[in-house]
């Protein structure tokens, strides 16, 4: 599978422009990005681009006064996987979990330890949402947020676990080291997939249920205790009614992939289907919550 490189500059540059661009392409079907310097790398298979939809995130970027350029070149896939894994930082949150690739050692001073071999996939870590999404998940339930060196694994034992959109499988594998009982990984992306499988294999998780698709496909009998998703707002507006069809009474759902100020947007549409704010964490701009599904009825 070929993709394309897309370098954007913007001027004037700041980090936060740079994570709104991010999210607006995401829209426009780039699936993984990396920084060089003041430069956001964009990348998108080469099967997806259209012009017109790339235009219209510059032409109506939501920030004022920001000149956004680009160029573009083609990355084949026999150089995709170097170029990607060449990009990837190890993810550390205090003594909590450490998730690196095969360039670092284990850390013994952390309660879980993740190896993941990078692949295509969005979410090897590195991104905020990733990062606020696993401290949700294994972070306690009630009081204030703790400082991150003082996280305490949540309570995952003999639950079944969905991850939406799971990209490299970091969610899911957390969530297993955690205690879970079950995972189903699920992606509309075969390379995330595949990525997944291995990445569960590379953690002594395989046997675990991954599969190619969208929420849509689940068997309606099917529910879970805990239903993770780090995907773009849009889709989890659309797809709210699932989340909380496949969720047990009183289990959870953690959320991200969005801004702190679209967070209202998200609890609403939780709350039309059921769902009661529990949480919410910020990293810079970007927003991760939990929610409760209520009773029934």
């Amino acid at each position: 599978m070929d993709y394309t490189e897309y370098r954007f500059e913007l001027n004037p540059y700041d980090e936060s422009y740079s994570d709104v661009l991010a999210s607006e392409l995401g829209a426009a079907g780039f699936d993984s990005f990396d920084t060089d310097g003041e430069v956001l790398k964009g990348y998108i298979q080469s099967s997806l681009i259209d012009n017109e939809l790339i235009e219209g995130v510059i032409q109506n970027f939501p920030i004022p006064g920001i000149n956004i350029s680009y160029t573009y070149s083609s990355v084949v896939s026999a150089d995709w996987n170097s170029v990607w894994e060449s990009g990837f930082s190890p993810i550390r949150i205090g003594n909590l979990i450490h998730i690196h690739d095969e360039r670092e050692e284990k850390a013994n001073d952390v309660m879980y330890d993740i190896l993941i071999h990078p692949r295509m996939a969005f979410g090897s870590g590195s991104h905020s949402t990733t990062r606020l999404m696993l401290q949700l998940l294994l972070s306690p339930q009630k009081g204030e947020q703790p400082e991150s060196t003082e996280l305490v694994p949540q309570d995952l034992f003999g639950k079944r676990v969905l991850d939406v959109g799971c990209g490299t499988g970091i969610l899911g594998i957390a969530a297993l080291k955690g205690g879970c009982d079950h995972l189903t990984a699920l992606d509309i992306d075969i390379d995330s997939v595949l990525n997944t499988q291995e990445n569960l294999l590379l953690n002594e998780a395989d046997g675990q249920e991954v599969i190619e698709g969208e929420l849509s496909m689940l068997d309606e009998n099917e529910h879970y205790d805990l239903i993770l998703s780090n995907i773009h707002l849009n889709v989890h507006l659309s797809q709210m009614n699932l989340y909380s069809k496949h969720l047990e009474t009183g289990g959870r759902l953690l959320l991200s992939g969005f801004f702190v100020d679209e967070s209202k947007t998200v609890v609403i549409a939780a709350g039309v289907n059921g769902l009661r704010k529990e949480r919410e964490m910020t990293e810079d701009e970007w927003c991760a919550i939990e929610f409760i599904k209520l009773n029934e009825g």
